[in-house]
This record gives structure tokens, C-alpha cells and sequence, in this order.
């Protein structure tokens, strides 16, 4: 017995198992068997080609009512204006070999030591190497508490011609138009460029590995804002706070998913789109928070992270 079978019911199915076997091998050598598999290749063929017509549909019809709607923000009203300009445009920066990259640092006046710095490290030699294609330059407000730092300012500014002025208030308060600024001299002064990266002036950054991740990131976006994304940050109410927003400026309790102002890296396509929003859409202070949380989504322009697209911040 085998498995509580009799011999002679281990024969009968042997026989019948062999039996099929030969059935099966003499089916699938035959022309006809052959010609079956190849309907059911050119079927099965047929729906995959269906599947991926639907999804590239789909995926078309998602783009169209994104570019739908990106058109129709865009076609509201102007509602604000950033009223500034630039005392120091430094307007031809860009006239003579348009760059591969423009990058953007804002400053404060008295920050000497930190742009020193900054011309001194990777970030500045890699700008410095014509080869590179690079640019790189400091915005900076006005000062009217120190006229001996502002004397100083146009002193350094005309030594290494790579200061942009504006008419504001050097404030905390006013980094939302200091930001507005570098989008609009981008466009204005420096249209041709490729990408820009924005980082402060206290951060140690390694250009040449951004870049190539901007790169990498292009054959996949024609628009995108690269940066340390912060998901749902509660809005801070305690007016003592440096980082306090009124209900009145911002009534929801907190933010949209945003990216850290400290760097940041877009083609120069996503500048003129953010800075259309930026003219259209109610401000916060929070120049991060309003650029890169709330005009981004409107223009279609995606948040995208990168576990290298990263800067130290050791303080200076």
C-alpha cells in the first residue's frame, strides 16, 4: 500500500498520468498548437499594449487639467507688487557667457566674514573656474543704522563685483522680498541660465554633486523645487517667536509641506513660474514657507527630496 493506495491503483494512475503526458507532448508538437500560442502571445500582447495607451492616457489627461489650472491662476489679477529696486544690479553678470548655473546667497550688510568665507570655499572656487559655467553672487538690503557698514559694503562690492543691492530695509522681517528679489534679477539680468541654487551664507554646501543631481533630476521634470522638505509644520502663535505668523497673515494652524530655505535648487523655468505666483497670491513673511509651500502647488511645480541634495549648517 502507498499513501493508503492499492498496488493496482498506483499502476492505473501511473498509466493514465503517462498516458496524458504523451497526449500533451504530441498537442504542443503539432502546427496547430503552435499557431494557439500565437494568438495567445499577440492577445496577451494586445492587452499590454491597451494597459500602457490607458495609463499614458490617464497620465496626459492629469497634465492637461494641471496645465488647465496653472493657466487660470495665472490669469488673475497682480496683487503685489514687492516694491523695491536694486541699487547695485550688477546687470551685465550675465551678458558675456551665459551660465550653466546661478548661484544665489542672501545676505546681510555687516555679514563680511561669511561672504569672505564663502568666496573661499568649494563654492566659490568652483564659481570662479570659467570652465564651470558659474555664477555666483550676494543680495543684500540696505542699512541705514551703521553708515560705516554700508560704507564698507560698497567698498567690498566694488573690490569683487559680485554684490547685488537693494533699496529695503536689511530686516528679518523682510526676507520675503529679499527672496522675491533673486527670482525677479534671475529672470531680469540672467534668463539664459539653467539651473540656480539658492544657499545662505552661513552653510557649507558641495555645488558640484547639487548640480549633478539637478541634472539627473531635469531628465525626469521640466519644473521642480529641490530642497530639505518639512511636512506639516505647525504654525508658531507665540508673538515672542522669531518665527511668529498672526491668523490674520496665515489662519491655518499649520503649514503646507514646504522646503527649508537654507538651499534650495530649480531650473530657471520653475523661477519665472514661482515668480508669477509670488506677484498673485496672498504673502506670509516666511519667504520658505510662502515660495516653495504655497506658490509652488500653484504653478504645478513638485517638491522633489534627495538623500544627497544636502548642506551642513556649522556656523560661522
Amino acid at each position: 500500500m502507498f499513501l493508503g493506495y492499492s498496488k493496482l491503483q498506483c499502476i492505473l494512475y501511473s498509466i493514465v498520468c503517462s498516458a496524458l503526458l504523451v497526449n500533451l507532448f504530441v498537442f504542443f508538437s503539432t502546427p496547430g498548437c503552435a499557431n494557439v500560442i500565437s494568438v495567445l502571445k499577440k492577445s496577451l500582447s494586445d492587452n499590454m499594449e491597451k494597459s500602457r495607451l490607458y495609463h499614458r492616457t490617464q497620465r496626459l489627461e492629469t497634465q492637461v487639467k494641471a496645465q488647465k489650472q496653472v493657466i487660470a491662476f495665472l490669469s488673475q489679477p497682480i496683487i503685489n507688487n514687492f516694491d523695491f529696486n536694486y541699487t547695485r544690479s550688477l546687470k551685465d553678470a550675465c551678458t558675456k557667457d551665459a551660465p550653466e548655473l546661478l548661484i544665489v546667497v542672501p545676505s546681510a550688510p555687516g555679514n563680511f566674514r561669511r561672504r569672505r568665507k564663502v568666496r573661499r570655499s568649494p563654492r566659490g572656487m568652483y564659481a570662479m573656474n570659467a570652465s564651470n559655467k558659474a555664477k555666483l553672487l550676494f543680495f543684500v538690503g540696505k542699512t541705514t543704522a551703521s553708515p560705516n557698514v554700508q560704507r564698507r559694503l560698497n567698498l567690498e562690492a566694488d573690490d569683487h563685483g559680485d554684490i547685488v543691492m537693494m533699496d529695503f530695509d536689511e530686516e528679518y522681517k523682510n526676507i520675503l522680498i529679499k527672496a522675491v528679489s533673486m527670482l525677479r534679477w534671475t529672470l531680469t539680468y540672467c534668463p539664459n541660465v539653467t539651473y540656480v541654487i539658492r544657499t545662505d551664507d552661513d552653510v557649507e554646501v558641495d555645488i558640484a554633486n547639487l548640480l549633478k543631481i539637478m541634472r539627473n533630476k531635469s531628465r525626469n521634470y521640466e519644473n521642480f523645487i529641490l530642497g530639505d522638505t518639512n511636512v506639516y509644520l505647525d504654525v508658531v502663535r507665540d508673538n515672542r517667536d522669531k518665527y511668529y505668523v498672526s491668523r490674520e497673515e496665515y489662519p491655518h494652524s499649520t503649514f503646507p509641506p514646504f522646503a527649508l530655505g537654507g538651499l534650495l535648487g530649480y531650473p530657471v523655468s520653475s523661477v519665472a513660474l514661482l515668480y508669477q505666483a509670488a506677484l498673485r497670491l496672498n504673502p506670509i513673511w516666511l519667504d520658505d514657507v510662502f515660495i516653495t509651500g504655497m506658490c509652488a502647488p500653484k504653478v504645478d511645480v513638485p517638491l522633489l527630496d534627495d538623500p544627497e541634495f544636502i548642506f551642513e549648517h556649522p556656523g560661522m
